[in-house]
């Protein structure tokens, strides 16, 4: 069977342990219930698709290695289809600001116009890209909330309904007709956070995360957060549970 002569292979020549011959032997099983060729080895990657993304990384490197030393002896012939297959990587977490470090940062900013301007960002969710798109006919006040339509990815729309305040403010500070660049906003907030004595890296973006992670810590519900943002996939929105339930205190259970 060749898949005891690569794992012995691996003791006598590779020097593995006991302990990754195991795993290695575990994995190469369940890839030998597929066909030995392009089209079994893709059906196999998506089959482990629903892994984590490390199991998927460590299971395609086993495999990885397992054909090569098959082509190596001429056992597989002709493309190495296992070549170009990608490793999944795992997302990072999002940057953001605690509430604490939201009141120091507003608290520093001195120009009315980035005032206005970020508090429409972190009220609203909105990519910066968004924000500079935005005109003020795009902006609806109905009693005191305001309705605001955001042009997305893909030119797909969506409305957001704000207090009457943080939209009144933008209009008097003239967000709407002072266009300034994406760099510009970034440059200003580096400024800010760094005065406010906030060292992380952090972008116009990590508004948005913050604004996520706010209201999900108050109790809005998944989809419609996902909605509010425009994402297209509720998993896009489920990374900001992993923070979220970073600060869940767990009870006794017994």
């Amino acid at each position: 069977m060749r898949i005891d002569e690569y794992i012995e292979y691996l003791r006598t020549v590779r020097r593995r342990g006991p302990g990754t011959l195991r795993q290695y032997r575990s994995v190469l099983r369940e890839f030998s219930r597929f066909p030995l060729n392009e089209r079994g080895f893709h059906e196999y990657l998506r089959s482990i698709s629903t892994n984590s993304p490390r199991t998927q990384q460590m299971k395609l490197s086993v495999v990885k290695g397992y054909l090569e030393w098959l082509y190596e002896r001429g056992r597989i012939k002709g493309k190495r289809f296992w070549v170009e297959a990608q490793y999944p990587k795992e997302k990072a977490l999002p940057h953001y600001l605690t509430r604490e470090e939201l009141r120091r940062f507003f608290e520093v900013i001195d120009d009315p116009y980035f005032r206005a301007l970020f508090r429409l960002l972190v009220n609203t969710g909105m990519r910066i890209s968004e924000l500079l798109r935005l005109e003020e006919s795009d902006v609806e006040i109905v009693g005191e909330t305001a309705r605001i339509r955001i042009r997305g990815k893909g030119s797909k729309e969506r409305i957001v309904r704000v207090s009457r305040e943080i939209v009144e403010e933008a209009i008097r500070e003239g967000v709407f007709d002072k266009k300034v660049s994406a760099r510009t906003v970034q440059r200003r907030m580096k400024v800010y956070l760094k005065r406010a004595g906030i060292e992380r890296k952090l972008t116009p973006h990590s508004l948005r995360h913050t604004f996520a992670i706010i209201l999900m810590e108050s109790g809005v519900p998944l989809n419609k957060i996902q909605a509010i943002l425009g994402h297209e996939s509720i998993s896009t929105t489920s990374i900001y549970l992993k923070i979220v339930g970073e600060g869940e205190s767990l009870p006794k259970i017994i």
